[in-house]
């Protein structure tokens, strides 16, 4: 039975083993989020699951050790931080196909469905992380008001660092829950390692807010690099090439691209398309005229329809045209 805190004190729960599926399905319940699970052989069903509470999220470690669908559907008000730790897992996310491996990270955001597909050698880290407590560090810590919904992209991780990092920073919260339990159950220290977590994936894995993360968060970059920022949000109506960028702001287009990747975390090409695209969406959200896609992405300086269509339709798992009919039937 999931028991992951008694009253005013956390501690670590007893790893849970069952061969039962409802048992399973019960405790992961409690631990993640009410979901439907589907064995291909209920009688190899063999999991190994254990919960630690870090404040107010949970890290949970799962083994199931058969083949199993798990489908949770929309979730309501947190996120899942999933690190695979062994084999691949496939994951539909608002009907788009992704991969959970060792060497990634995939994060599901609340409000959109998933669907999970985990293999017998499969295992996983899985990190419960309440919205309310990222929404408290953005306006806490990083002076942003959230004004609408935060989504991370999935699989949208900037390079490796962050699955190593984040894969070595859960396996020392866990060691030292097991090591110093007494000590890891201070509440102060548990809301220190939160705040390590949640200032990791906000500043290192692509969302919606990543745009003023940067611009707030980047006070050390150098001028050119906070220059051509400038620039791409002052060019939205138009197109601009890296090129045109680096010749407006003065410097190559080498040192442009490596002081963003260096203080932003992604290329100019790849931070203009992010900034297309958000700006895009909130035009789809706010649209309550007859205006059509096409006549939006033009004001937002898109002109290759096709490609962003596609660029759109793998950030936020739907076509243009979805969300800005899902926004006139609201």
């Amino acid at each position: 039975m999931l028991s992951c805190a008694h009253g005013n004190a956390r501690v670590q729960t007893p790893v849970f083993q069952s061969r039962d599926p409802n048992e399973v399905v019960d405790y992961v319940a409690r631990a993640l989020a009410p979901h439907r699970m589907d064995a291909h052989n209920p009688s190899q069903m063999a999991a190994k699951l254990s919960c630690f509470e870090i404040a107010s999220a949970r890290i949970v470690d799962i083994r199931y050790g058969t083949d199993v669908w798990i489908d949770p559907g929309e979730l309501e008000s947190h996120f899942l931080v999933h690190a695979s730790m062994q084999g691949t897992t496939s994951i539909w996310s608002g009907g788009v196909r992704g991969e959970m491996r060792p060497d990634n990270l995939y994060v599901s955001s609340p409000g959109m469905p998933i669907k999970i597909h985990m293999t017998p050698e499969c295992s996983h880290l899985t990190v419960r992380i309440a919205w309310s407590a990222i929404e408290d560090y953005l306006a806490r810590v990083m002076h942003i008001a959230t004004s609408r919904p935060l989504v991370f992209y999935p699989a949208r991780e900037r390079g490796q660092d962050l699955p190593i990092a984040w894969r070595n920073t859960l396996g020392y919260i866990i060691d030292q829950t097991r090591a110093a339990p007494a000590l890891m159950a201070n509440d102060r220290t548990q809301k220190q390692c939160l705040t390590l977590l949640i200032e990791m994936l906000l500043s290192h894995y692509a969302n919606s807010y990543s745009d003023r993360i940067a611009l707030s968060g980047n006070d050390v970059a150098p001028w050119h690099v906070r220059r051509g920022r400038d620039i791409i949000h002052e060019s939205l109506d138009r197109a601009i090439s890296v090129s045109e960028l680096a010749e407006q702001v003065g410097v190559s287009v080498r040192s442009l691209e490596n002081g963003f990747r260096q203080f932003v975390g992604m290329t100019p090409t790849e931070y203009i398309r992010r900034h297309r695209l958000e700006k895009l969406h909130q035009a789809l959200i706010d649209e309550d005229e007859e205006r059509s896609v096409t006549e939006l992405m033009l004001e937002c300086g898109i002109v290759n329809f096709g490609r962003y269509a596609q660029y759109y339709r793998r950030q936020y798992g739907c076509r243009p045209s979805e969300t800005l009919r899902n926004r006139r039937l609201v």
